[in-house]
């Protein structure tokens, strides 16, 4: 059966009235009057006059009371986070990280994969006159950075063809490149880290190792990127970052059940 049979078979109007709306007032990220939203889901202001009163009712979108625009509230934010394995994968991950920034003298971060993308979800620094802080929330290729580089390692292989199949570097590449690219990924998943010169900052080393096994319930990566220094006692011989962020992955892993 189709997917598009499958959409028709399932139909909630209603429902994707009410998530059209969200996503709209997300992606704009200002507030919207009813007009603007009805233009923009090319839909009639009396149409969507009943789900916008009741996702007010709800919480899910605030109505300013002089300009009579909508907006979203934090409701979605603060769903998102209440009982998230994210959040307590993160929570759990700050001490063992800022033991890994103290010993190598070198920010660290946790990275997960997120709508075919990398994003950083925490992050720790480094005590470090000179250090290279990467902010949380970030969003990096998958494709072309360390930490990107493990995860795709780690996905299944039916997932990952997946998540290629949508990437305009990966595409353009040829057929060599992409074979090569994919033995790469096999030795990357079998040692569990991987180490480069940055492709997205010049002048910067990255460090990862992936947290849990592959294809597990979880899987996120801790990593260092770094700039050679004289300043401070940070630590630049890759054998040893090696080791200290491993150490900090087995921990995190150990914490969250992921070993």
């Amino acid at each position: 059966m189709s997917s598009t049979k499958n959409e028709n078979k399932y139909a909630a109007p209603a429902l994707d009235k009410g998530l059209d709306i969200l996503e709209y007032l997300s992606r704009v990220g200002t507030p919207q009057s009813q007009v603007d939203i009805a233009e923009a889901l090319e839909r009639s202001t009396t149409e969507i006059y009943r789900m916008l009163s009741r996702l007010e009712i709800r919480g899910y979108i605030i109505r300013d009371g002089a300009s009579g625009k909508y907006r979203l509230s934090l409701k979605l934010y603060h769903l998102s986070h209440t009982h998230s394995p994210i959040e307590s994968l993160r929570g759990s991950a700050i001490e063992a990280m800022k033991e890994l920034s103290d010993k190598v003298g070198h920010a660290a971060h946790l990275s997960i994969l997120d709508d075919n993308a990398l994003m950083v979800v925490c992050q720790t620094r480094s005590a470090s006159p000179v250090s290279l802080s990467i902010a949380e929330g970030s969003r990096f290729p998958l494709v072309n950075t360390t930490s990107g580089k493990i995860l795709l390692s780690s996905v299944s292989e039916n997932e990952r063809s997946k998540i290629l199949d949508q990437d305009s570097l990966y595409q353009s590449w040829s057929k060599k490149d992409r074979s090569s690219y994919l033995k790469e990924l096999e030795t990357i998943r079998e040692r569990g880290y991987h180490y480069d010169d940055s492709k997205v900052t010049h002048g910067v080393t990255d460090i990862s190792v992936r947290v849990g096994v592959p294809e597990g319930p979880i899987l996120a990566t801790v990593a260092i990127s770094y700039v050679s220094s004289t300043m401070g006692d940070s630590k630049t011989d890759h054998d040893e970052l090696i080791k200290a962020t491993q150490e900090a992955a087995e921990k995190i892993a150990s914490t969250n059940g992921l070993s």
